[in-house]
């Protein structure tokens, strides 16, 4: 499913569209990028996703995260920096995520917490995984910011 994303900005004084498209669509869709260097932000186009916002970084995106044996057997194949074979990983980042699709359950080093649509959570550089209990892929909308 493809992520329609409208962006502003002022020309001549005038706000108005600069882009009206479609994201582009990977298991991220990274919706938007600002950097130190470009406040304002650019298109990330189909850049390689990296799990881990630079400092000084957001990153605006649509996770999809697809059925948990899908993404268990996918750790299993792949190795990814950072990722362990169960899906923990730490960023040094914050991440604000909102949860569109659900249920999804959020597991911690010590407990896990089970999320549905319009929850959000406040992930402050933690180790932790996404389980995806459903046959379907659920969607997190998450900014991610990139700690110093």
């Amino acid at each position: 499913m493809g992520i329609r994303r409208v962006v502003t900005a002022e020309v001549d004084g005038r706000s108005r569209v600069l882009l009206d498209d479609e994201a582009p669509h990977t298991w991220c869709d990274e919706i938007w990028v600002a950097t130190p260097g470009r406040p304002l932000g650019e298109d990330p186009g189909l850049q390689p996703r990296d799990t881990e916002a630079p400092v000084g970084t957001t990153l605006f995106r649509m996770v999809s995260l697809p059925p948990d044996a899908l993404m268990r057997a996918a750790f299993a194949e792949r190795v990814t920096e950072g990722v362990d074979a169960d899906g923990f990983h730490r960023t040094r980042t914050v991440d604000y995520v909102y949860v569109l699709d659900g249920p999804v359950e959020l597991v911690l080093d010590d407990g896990s917490v089970v999320l549905q649509p319009g929850d959000c959570v406040v992930q402050r550089e933690t180790n932790h995984a996404w389980r995806n209990h459903n046959d379907h892929p659920i969607r997190l909308l998450v900014t991610m910011v990139g700690l110093p």
